[in-house]
């Protein structure tokens, strides 16, 4: 079994592991078919393919400090992830990693 931490890091207990929740989301490249669909993944000097498993939408707290969001769970071959575009800034980040 494994523990998440505060910190965003996994604690090995056994065989068992469980997902990453960053503390900060780092910007990501996101790299879009000519149909606009996310196809590919850069971060951390690394690219992965990837497909999209699941898309949500988040618009939230418009009132004050707005939060507009597109996600993403998607798969590659070495990744389960958790990303977003920011649709205020324009930006991509990565928010989860599952193990």
């Amino acid at each position: 079994m494994a523990l998440a931490t505060g910190g965003g890091d996994v604690r090995n207990f056994g065989d068992v592991r469980m997902t990453r929740l960053l503390r900060e989301h780092p910007l990501v490249d996101a790299e879009l078919d000519v149909a606009g669909h996310l196809v590919a993944i850069r971060w951390n000097g690394r690219r992965e393919a990837v497909e999209v498993c699941n898309h949500w939408r988040v618009e939230e707290s418009w009132w004050r400090d707005p939060i507009a969001r597109d996600y993403f769970k998607v798969v590659g071959r070495t990744w389960l992830a958790l990303v977003y575009l920011d649709r205020l800034a324009g930006t991509w980040h990565l928010e989860r990693l599952y193990d």
